[in-house]
């Protein structure tokens, strides 16, 4: 069975529309499938593009400044460095008959539509790059904390919830670090089920989350 490397991965923006503000700030921490012990990361901040406007919201809200901004990465710069690692790690994972990197993050979905409008620009799709199925650590904290209805348990406060230090939340670097300790905390819990019967439970319980339960849900 082929076995795939997990990559937690976040994006700082400059707003909440892909269409309508950029990415500010990337960044990346690769996991071994097994270990879950990192293998490799990556950082960068992005100039911005396309004349997509970055809120001072966004900006208040995030540790993101414009001279770190303007100091950054061209887009083509970026995709074409973002695609470069996720690709290096995919082929590498190949001759070890390994797959794609699965993509790990706390509501992964926003940073999938920013992800994706980038490399549109260049015709590129994401997923050739990244795995079709992904983990959300935001749905695995409302099931595991029992939260129901409009409850949310963004990343600091499931960070909290679950004992994980998270310093200075909204830089990106330091968001996945904390997600990738949150990703390997629910993983242990999900590994330390024995039998199908965890792996059905969870599954019937949040979208999205078939391929992890399949790795991680038995023995």
């Amino acid at each position: 069975m082929r076995k795939s490397n997990f990559i937690v991965h976040d994006c700082e923006t400059g707003g909440t529309d892909e269409n309508q503000n950029p990415i500010t700030q990337y960044a990346a921490i690769v996991l071994d499938y097994k270990t879950l012990k990192e293998v490799d990361r990556w950082e960068t901040f992005v100039k911005p593009y396309n004349d997509l406007v970055i809120g001072k919201d966004a900006l208040d809200h995030t540790m993101v400044s414009m001279s770190d901004i303007n100091a950054g990465v061209s887009i083509k710069e970026f995709v074409g460095t973002a695609t470069e690692f996720w690709e290096g790690h995919r082929a590498r994972a190949k001759r070890k008959e390994m797959g794609r990197l699965v993509s790990v993050g706390h509501n992964i979905v926003f940073d999938h539509r920013f992800l994706g409008y980038a490399l549109n620009i260049f015709k590129k799709d994401l997923w050739f790059y990244l795995y079709d199925n992904f983990i959300d650590t935001w749905p695995l904290a409302k099931m595991t904390y029992g939260l129901t209805g409009e409850e949310k348990l963004n990343l600091t406060a499931s960070c909290e919830r679950s004992k994980i230090k998270l310093t200075d939340a909204h830089g990106a670097m330091n968001d996945v670090e904390a997600n990738a300790d949150l990703f390997r905390f629910f993983a242990k819990k999900l590994r330390s089920k024995k039998g199908e019967g965890a792996v059905e439970e969870t599954t019937k319980r949040t979208r999205g989350l078939e391929f992890f339960q399949f790795k991680c849900g038995g023995k």
